[in-house]
């Protein structure tokens, strides 16, 4: 059973992060981002797509890359 946070209508589980929380949260880890993932994000950013087609085309540039 799924819970939910007090005034969320979001499932605890399927909280989506924004930009400025996920650049908070990686840089304290120590992580950067090149610069060939910061053109991909401003570019799907420009596309306006979906978050599902925006993690399909992450996952398929991360995909592409490995098989190299």
């Amino acid at each position: 059973m799924t819970e939910k946070r007090k005034g969320s209508s979001i499932d605890a589980p399927s909280r989506v992060l924004g930009d400025k929380t996920f650049a908070a949260i990686t840089a304290v880890e120590g992580l950067k981002l090149g610069s060939a993932s910061k053109k991909r994000l401003l570019a799907l950013k420009e596309k306006k797509l979906t978050p599902a087609q925006k993690r399909a085309e992450v996952l398929r540039a991360y995909v592409q890359h490995k098989g190299r």
